[in-house]
């Protein structure tokens, strides 16, 4: 290895390692809770349609009455995943759309489950930003883990706000 003024050959050995380890890992690694880069919140449900083909072992696509959705105008879409690879296994993914757009996603759990996920979620996102009897939540991360119908629920920023106020309020009660 010829030097370059300043560098020893060792520091140029131990920069040349260093790139290395670098360009073998991934830019930014997905933790074991991330959703696969393919899903994205806004999404329409046809946007997502080669993702379900390829996350999902099988899906069917429900429409719904969208009173039954309160952040919806005229339409509710629900894309029900099967064998959705998450937290280590298969699972049932719900994915909800309002207004033709992916809004959240619960994935179902055990109850079994929940202090394995609960330490994944500490591990991955720090301190919880409330943590109340029916639900764990990781509000500056758009996650939380319900306790009373075990799954989790990830939610896109357009309804952030609406989420953090709903876990201000069961956590003051």
């Amino acid at each position: 290895m010829s030097s370059l003024p300043g560098f020893s050959a060792l520091a140029l050995t131990a920069l040349a390692s260093t790139a290395l380890a670098l360009a073998a890992s991934p830019a930014s690694a997905a933790g074991p809770l991330d959703l696969p880069a393919a899903i994205e919140f806004g999404a329409s449900p046809a946007a997502l349609g080669d993702s379900f083909d390829q996350l999902c072992e099988s899906y069917q696509v429900r429409q719904l009455d969208p009173a039954e959705l309160p952040i919806a105008q005229d339409s509710h879409t629900q894309v029900d995943c099967h064998g959705f690879d998450h937290a280590g296994r298969g699972r049932l993914a719900e994915f909800v759309f309002a207004d033709d757009s992916l809004a959240f996603i619960w994935i179902l759990t055990d109850a079994s489950e929940e202090g394995t996920h609960l330490a994944a979620l500490r591990a991955q996102y720090g301190t919880p930003s409330h943590d109340t009897p029916v639900f764990v939540a990781f509000a500056d991360h758009n996650v939380a883990l319900r306790r009373d119908v075990p799954e989790f629920l990830y939610y896109g920023e357009a309804i952030a706000p609406m989420y953090r106020g709903w876990f201000d309020q069961m956590a003051a009660q």
